[in-house]
């Protein structure tokens, strides 16, 4: 991935996205206003934070590419089967925004915004029908196909085909920290079937998952060529990155967003 600093802002990007004039980034935990334990660029009110210190760090993510916070499009992330088709940014006057797990839009007037602590980012891009997507792939979301909920409502609404589409699987929970317990491995080990194997170590008397590996290989299934993973583990990284799992629960909530504003491209 291609790092960059703004503002005092880090964040990262997908070096293919970067070259097709996709605004993007992955922002790390740096640079916001947000006190200790969701210090500093936290997100998330759900967390605990004020709405304040939330407003401002989204103002600065956003500021990074010159863009609108009044074109922000999200969802309320609920490890749940729903895709958003945004036509036009959410209302300011909405407090809440609909429960949804992916989002897509072919606007350029949009930036779609999600929030993460280990869950798996995938964003995506069609190049022949302009579009763009996010979603939330927790292991819920893994199990669920979330990416392919994702594509088919893109093939729905605009089109396209998965053939066409470009895949970034951002910062998350990597395969040395996810450890689960008997019943979800059950649940992954009737998903993958003989596949299990790929996606599952058992050394050292644990159980535990590769989720990178696991919403690539989904993604394959669908045609899907082109792929990209970060691999960076949001638990090995807490100083860059917040972890539900490394902090124990007490933890804010990196942004990502995506855009089709070509204008304003990487920074």
């Amino acid at each position: 991935m291609i790092v960059n600093e703004k503002n005092g802002l880090k964040y990262y990007q997908f070096e293919s996205f970067c070259e097709a004039g996709i605004t993007h980034g992955f922002f790390t935990r740096l640079g916001g206003v947000s006190p200790k334990p969701f210090d500093s660029l936290n997100m998330a009110t759900t967390v605990g934070d004020s709405a304040e210190n939330v407003l401002e760090n989204l103002r600065r993510m956003f500021g990074v590419f010159g863009l609108d916070l009044k074109t922000r499009y999200d969802g309320w992330q609920f490890h749940c089967r729903t895709v958003i088709a945004a036509e036009v940014p959410r209302s300011a006057s909405v407090k809440y925004p609909l429960r949804a797990d992916g989002l897509i839009t072919n606007r350029p007037e949009v930036t779609l915004v999600q929030r993460f602590a280990d869950c798996v980012p995938v964003i995506f891009y069609d190049p022949v029908n302009r579009a763009v997507g996010i979603c939330h792939a927790g292991w819920p979301g893994t199990l669920d196909n979330i990416c392919a909920l994702t594509l088919n409502n893109m093939r729905k609404v605009y089109g396209t085909d998965a053939h066409d589409v470009m895949a970034g699987i951002g910062p998350s929970i990597g395969p040395d920290h996810f450890e689960v317990k008997e019943d979800v491995a059950g649940k992954f080990r009737s998903a993958f079937g003989n596949r299990y194997s790929e996606i599952c170590d058992l050394s050292e008397n644990r159980i535990r998952l590769d989720l990178w590996k696991a919403n690539r290989m989904l993604l394959e299934d669908l045609g899907v060529r082109k792929i990209e993973t970060a691999g960076i583990c949001t638990v090995c990284h807490k100083d860059e990155w917040f972890s539900h799992r490394g902090d124990h629960g007490k933890s804010g909530r990196y942004g990502v967003l995506i855009t089709l504003d070509k204008a304003k491209g990487a920074a």
